[in-house]
């Protein structure tokens, strides 16, 4: 197997992490051999003049509630194999994501995956390693993007109700994407504990925060928009979009403003210089010519963007009679544009009123 591939078995989780072991260079490992089935079941780890010692546990698709029984407390008057030999836990999983990281410190769980990337931590010991470069291992089963085509409806609108307890069958309807999408990526929310098991059928964000920086370093604006640009007679930028409102309205056709000017209408920081929106379809001429709006190659105080997924229509909020795209999505835009989009996405984040319509 190489250093570049999918885990779909323990057996290949086991078989990868004892490679990883042998060929360590920073942290010298000493595996305790144990009769039996050939698994590496303990490690040995001497640091500064100490010995640690861990019992490893194996979990291809880890979950949170991994993690909680590893860090749960023995009690005092229960005999274990643990205490008696001052061992600790240590989780081993192909790939160590950010909220599972986030959980594993929350409850002082030591963590390694077959990436390199090791969090270790004991009484007056930390160790806080980032991955090794030429490895890109990860679990299989889990969708390789929820972040494009009808997945990130999923994404989208977990994000606009972050407070929200859901059931599969409200984001089926809400969505409008099929019950077995919808499964496979609750699940693997669930699996990579951005999302969090209330009831046997019920579940609600766990870390919005973090499942929203997950979606901006996936993203690719570019990729998915068509994007077209228009000069306009129009100097207001309200007055703009709210004529651009009116007109495809009455083409029945949809819109739904994002970047600069969505930004500002939620949380006021930078002047919103260009109006842009989403569209199901460009205009053509006759309601170009209707709004008085001509096509340019560079600049343009009008920006058009034809999504590749019309799901995005189905979350909106309203401000001044304006539909906007959720404050996620608009966050999202603004993260890589220029005249100070940045900033504006910041402040809007940075805003107590994020995400709460």
């Amino acid at each position: 197997m190489s250093k570049n591939s999918s885990i779909r078995y323990e057996t290949e989780l086991v078989l990868e992490f004892k490679q990883l072991i042998a060929s360590e260079t920073d942290l010298k490992w000493h595996p305790v051999s144990e009769p039996g089935d050939g698994r590496l079941h303990r490690l040995e780890l001497p640091w500064d003049g100490k010995l640690l010692r861990f019992a490893l546990h194996y979990q291809v698709s880890p979950t949170s509630y991994d993690v909680e029984k590893l860090g749960r407390p023995i009690p005092s008057d229960q005999p274990s194999p643990r205490r008696l030999a001052e061992t600790l836990p240590l989780l081993v999983v192909p790939k160590l994501t950010a909220p599972l990281l986030e959980q594993c410190r929350d409850r002082h769980v030591s963590v390694i995956d077959l990436n390199g990337r090791a969090y270790l931590r004991a009484r007056g010991f930390l160790i806080d390693r980032k991955a090794l470069p030429g490895r890109d291992f990860r679990f299989e089963a889990e969708p390789r993007n929820v972040f494009v085509g009808k997945s990130v409806r999923i994404v989208r609108s977990l994000l606009a109700q972050p407070d929200r307890t859901w059931e599969q069958r409200d984001l089926v309807q809400r969505t409008r994407a099929s019950a077995g999408l919808v499964s496979r990526i609750v699940t693997h929310l669930i699996r990579q504990n951005f999302l969090e098991k209330v009831g046997p059928r019920e579940f609600r964000l766990r870390d919005g925060r973090t499942l929203l920086d997950a979606w901006a370093e996936a993203d690719k604006f570019s990729r998915r928009v068509t994007t077209a640009r228009y000069a306009a007679v129009s100097s207001d930028p309200v007055e703009l979009a709210q004529h651009l409102k009116s007109r495809l309205a009455a083409h029945a056709q949809s819109v739904l403003f994002t970047q600069w000017i969505a930004g500002w209408l939620r949380r006021p920081y930078t002047e919103p210089v260009i109006v842009s929106a989403y569209v199901a379809t460009l205009p053509d001429e006759a309601c170009l010519a209707e709004l008085g709006l001509r096509p340019v190659n560079e600049g343009g105080r009008l920006w058009l963007h034809v999504p590749d997924d019309e799901g995005i229509f189905l979350e909106k909020q309203t401000v001044r009679d304006l539909p906007l795209a959720t404050d996620a999505q608009i966050y999202l835009d603004l993260l890589k544009t220029p005249l100070r989009g940045p900033e504006q996405a910041q402040a809007l984040r940075d805003w107590e009123g994020f995400s709460r319509p």
